[in-house]
């Protein structure tokens, strides 16, 4: 087993278990079902990237739909966990019910926290599995320092095809 594919094994695995742990939380909303959907959507790319090991296109779907559930996340938790605390921590809920809320919003903390630190391992897989950001052809990054474009350098002699050169020594016979 290559380590790419082990390191992407483990994120995916790591993210799933996060992911299970955030969301069990039952009694109110804590998180609405966009946010166990999307992530479980976005896992199932990663495990499209473990299941073909040798395509770039399923790392650069899951790593762009990953960056994307960051901003997501930013904004459920956002939106979501004020409601949630009043209900919870404010309306004197028995213990168990805001530990388990705590439990859940402190792994989904952790995910969204881990989130970047695993977009930059995926970025390397992509990388790994012959992915450039050159393909996206953005003319200030990547792209290659040969490609010129319409720039014609005049302190460079412009290469000559030596044409005489080469007919001449057809013609000569050899000894």
């Amino acid at each position: 087993m290559s380590p790419p594919n082990c390191t992407l094994k483990v994120i995916v695995c790591v993210h799933f278990i996060l992911l299970m742990w955030a969301t069990q939380f039952a009694m109110v909303a804590f998180l609405p079902p966009v946010y166990w959907l999307s992530n479980i959507f976005v896992l199932l790319l990663g495990v499209w990237g473990i299941a073909c090991p040798e395509s770039y296109d399923a790392i650069l779907m899951y790593l762009i739909l990953h960056v994307f559930t960051i901003l997501e996340d930013i904004i459920l938790l956002g939106i979501h966990q004020p409601r949630t605390r009043d209900i919870v921590e404010i309306n004197g809920v028995r213990q168990g019910i805001k530990d388990e809320y705590r439990f859940s919003l402190g792994m989904a903390i952790t995910n969204l926290i881990l989130k970047p630190f695993t977009a930059f391992l995926l970025w390397r897989i992509y990388q790994d599995r012959g992915g450039r950001f050159s393909d996206f052809h953005f003319p200030q990054f990547g792209g290659s320092p040969s490609h010129q474009g319409n720039y014609e350098n005049i302190d460079q002699p412009v290469p000559s095809n030596n044409v005489e050169t080469a007919s001449s020594a057809i013609d000569k016979p050899h000894p």
